[in-house]
């Protein structure tokens, strides 16, 4: 059965909420394999799932990021990996995923999976709901859809199909606009307007903070900020987040007007949980390229297309970028919006942020021209 996008939407919540309450779903792969998946953060939570409808033991599901991070060969053609489940205790599992390589035995049978298998849209599919994309995943006797649907409807367990999963993971431009708009007088910027707007296929709330005169003739200086609760609201030494936040702000006034478009991209797009669960990463050792990595995550897992909507939706498609970030330049070229100059927004390092800002020039490739 083909669903529309709202429909996807719809199914995709409620996969998310029953994946986050330990419960499992059903992935379906392109040659009609079938697999139950719940989610191995919850490994230590009884599962509610169906275990008369699945042949085979659970197999713990692990990113290559995990396994390159464990200090594991990695194959250009495997996209993640699988272990028996049974090689650990729940506890194990669970101390594995959060970053725990040395659990993993040197002698375990670890097997490469390829793209679009159902390993490989299990981890997806955890990735896409912000949960540590490790799953555990038992297969699926019947190959008969409608026997699969069946079962699936008589244990009341949600169905996602590879089209329906590569749909909602793409990264295209959302349909984006503008839901209301109300003055909103800050600190660093009293001439200001903060803009709602309406993205009808995702929850997230992204925002835009236009500040003094914005002219249709001249770009804009325009500044993309990724959420940052801990920087942004707590003043963390750890990031630069909140001193670029008030800075733009203020070099915005300066300048005679500007737009701050507001992310809810947390930790990179991780959330806040994994971003504080990277935290404690790094205060083990690790930089915040590999933590990330340890978690099972990409270095980055941003897109920025929701930005270029937003700036199409008021009428911007030419700005001036104030950024550090190549990534976001070339991502907003590619949605058509033109960049006339790009602007550097560095700050003084502190003894707790100067290695994080020493990562991002190093291995994230960030523009940053003094500390």
């Amino acid at each position: 059965m083909q669903y529309s996008a709202s429909q996807i939407d719809l199914k995709f919540d409620r996969i998310s909420m029953t994946l986050r309450r330990g419960g499992a779903v059903m992935i379906r792969d392109g040659k009609g394999q079938a697999a139950l998946v719940r989610a191995a953060e919850f490994s230590d939570i009884a599962p509610e799932r169906p275990e008369d409808i699945a042949i085979s033991s659970e197999t713990l599901c692990l990113t290559k990021r995990h396994m390159t991070s464990f200090g594991r060969t990695v194959p250009d053609k495997v996209s993640c990996f699988t272990v028996p489940a049974e090689t650990f205790d729940d506890g194990q599992i669970t101390a594995l995923i959060l970053g725990d390589g040395t659990l993993l035995p040197a002698n375990a049978n670890i097997l490469g999976e390829h793209v679009d298998s159902l390993p490989d849209m299990a981890c997806r599919l955890l990735r896409a709901v912000k949960l540590i994309p490790a799953a555990l995943l038992s297969r699926i006797s019947a190959r008969n859809q409608s026997q699969q649907a069946r079962l699936a409807e008589g244990f009341h367990v949600p169905v996602l199909d590879l089209h329906e999963l590569t749909k909602l993971t793409e990264d295209k431009e959302p349909e984006m606009s503008i839901s209301i708009t109300a003055t909103l007088p800050l600190a660093a910027a009293a001439d200001a307007k903060i803009v709602m707007f309406r993205q009808p296929a995702n929850r997230e709330e992204h925002f835009a903070i236009l500040v003094g005169k914005i002219s249709p003739q001249t770009p804009p200086l325009v500044r993309l900020h990724s959420q940052c609760v801990t920087g942004d609201i707590l003043g963390s030494l750890k990031c630069d987040c909140g001193l670029q936040l008030q800075a733009a702000l203020k070099q915005m006034t300066n300048a005679g007007g500007g737009i701050l478009l507001y992310l809810a991209q947390e930790g990179r797009d991780i959330g806040l949980l994994n971003k504080i669960r990277a935290y404690a990463l790094q205060d083990a050792g690790l930089d915040t390229v590999d933590a990330n990595h340890r978690l099972g995550f990409e270095t980055d897992e941003r897109e920025f297309s929701p930005a270029a909507a937003m700036l199409k939706a008021l009428g911007v498609t030419t700005i001036k970028l104030m950024t550090n970030n190549p990534d976001k330049l070339g991502q907003l070229g590619k949605y058509g919006i033109t960049i006339n100059q790009r602007i550097s927004l560095s700050l003084p390092a502190n003894p707790h942020n100067h290695d994080y800002l020493k990562t991002k020039k190093l291995r994230t490739g960030h523009l940053i021209e003094s500390e």
